[in-house]
């Protein structure tokens, strides 16, 4: 598979939530040690896709150098057996003036890389196309295989789900014993709704809709047709709301390939939350990320904890806890929780220099400002981004049930009812949120 396949992971577009105002979704923090894109490049390569495309556009230098620091390419022996993950990043050229408009514009204006003519190495057979911004783990290897022994010239990773996701995502009509594709809707409305249930939706509450995961397996020939007619409709840039109807409407062969296992869409701050918080369920997502690497934390200590009381955390190395008490939360790398403080429901992003408690005590004694949670606070259903002070005595519980809010200029947004402390941010002792 990997001299036939190659993996595109699409990682440029613009979220618009409170974490991604200095990055890109797919860079920001997962768990206490990954970044979102890490889940698609591993997926891959545990399927022996090993020579992978990231493409970027927004917010995209700690993403690039994230994928710079973490998969170094391998470039020993023939050129069939090197490896790489590769960032094409938006860039003007002589024929292309204008930034990516889409995702299925993002492939287009880099198909002479996808081509692999420069690299002297076999063509690829198929393509898989993947969104940098979802949770989940699949087996690529029957993906790919699925996809072959059907023939199929497109094929759709599919998830199920119930009406009111539906009508947020790309839903499909599916032949119930072939499994061909004869129907596709992104963001289908309620009218458009009854005719895409699923036969045997009567006995499944709750998942009467097949919905994409935004993972799709090209046929070499059926990508490069497909960039043809982008190439003459330019207007057509999204691969689900343009390229798969115009697949089927030009008869090619279009395939849904179901995924049983946990798969969430991560393009809110509420689903990066809720996410988040399964990972610390040790139920919730079954070995889900377990086994996916970054490097963030190379080189840090292991976590250090003195009198604290744990109850469904993942705490990132290099973490310092003292006599504290967390529940239900995950902790990012070089995490700083002070004594008396409690942290319920909480993600807590980590922060870019580690300290020692003894090198944090000597900091404040010379005034200087240290990153973390201070003394005898109190943190519920919030989210801490990387690098934030928050002095002694804090209370972030969103105290009013404000469900949107900005006061960005205080350090802090509320969107969704979840507080977000800002990248940076420093609270001063005794603030209530």
């Amino acid at each position: 598979m990997s001299r036939t396949v190659r993996g595109v992971i699409l990682a440029g577009g613009e979220t618009k939530n409170p974490l991604t105002k200095y990055r890109a979704m797919p860079a920001v923090p997962l768990g206490s040690s990954l970044l979102m894109v890490d889940v698609p490049v591993n997926n891959c390569l545990q399927a022996g896709i090993n020579k992978i495309y990231v493409l970027t556009q927004f917010q995209s230098h700690t993403l690039n150098s994230h994928i710079a620091a973490s998969y170094p390419p391998m470039k020993l022996g023939a050129p069939d057996q090197q490896a790489w993950v590769d960032v094409l990043a938006a860039q003007q050229t002589v024929t292309e003036r204008e930034w990516y408009q889409g995702s299925a514009d993002a492939v287009r204006k880099n198909l002479g890389e996808l081509k692999d003519e420069a690299r002297g190495i076999t063509p690829a057979r198929d393509y898989v196309i993947l969104s940098g911004s979802a949770v989940y783990k699949m087996d690529f290897q029957k993906l790919v295989a699925f996809h072959r022994e059907k023939n199929a010239d497109v094929t759709i990773a599919m998830h199920t789900c119930g009406e009111a996701d539906a009508r947020t995502k790309g839903i499909a009509q599916v032949h119930p014993s072939s499994g061909k594709v004869m129907k596709f809707l992104e963001k289908p409305t309620a009218d458009d709704l009854g005719s895409l249930r699923r036969e045997d939706a009567a006995a499944a509450p709750g998942a009467e809709f097949l919905a994409s995961m935004g993972i799709y397996v090209f046929k070499r020939e059926a990508l490069f047709r497909q960039a043809g007619v982008l190439i003459d409709r330019p207007q057509l840039v999204h691969i689900g709301h343009h390229v798969i109807p115009n697949a089927l409407a030009q008869e090619m062969k279009v395939y849904a390939y179901q995924h049983d296992g946990y798969w969430h869409d991560v393009s809110s701050l509420k689903d990066f939350f809720e996410t988040n918080l399964d990972l610390a369920d040790p139920d919730a997502l079954m070995g889900t990320i377990d086994d996916m690497t970054g490097r963030r934390g190379a080189s840090l200590p292991p976590a250090m904890m003195q009198d604290v009381e744990l109850d469904r955390v993942i705490v990132g190395d290099g973490s310092v806890l003292v006599g504290c008490k967390i529940s239900n939360s995950v902790l990012g790398e070089s995490t700083y929780v002070g004594r008396g403080t409690i942290v319920e429901n909480a993600l807590i992003l980590g922060n870019g220099a580690w300290m020692s408690d003894l090198d944090r005590k000597q900091a404040l004694e010379r005034g200087d400002r240290v990153y973390g949670v201070g003394d005898n606070c109190f943190l519920r259903r919030c989210v801490v981004d990387e690098n934030a002070t928050i002095g002694n005595n804090v209370q972030i519980i969103n105290k009013s049930g404000v469900a949107e809010a900005d006061r960005s200029e205080s350090g802090f947004m509320v969107q969704d009812g979840i507080v977000v402390v800002m990248r940076n941010a420093v609270l001063p002792d005794g603030i209530v949120i």
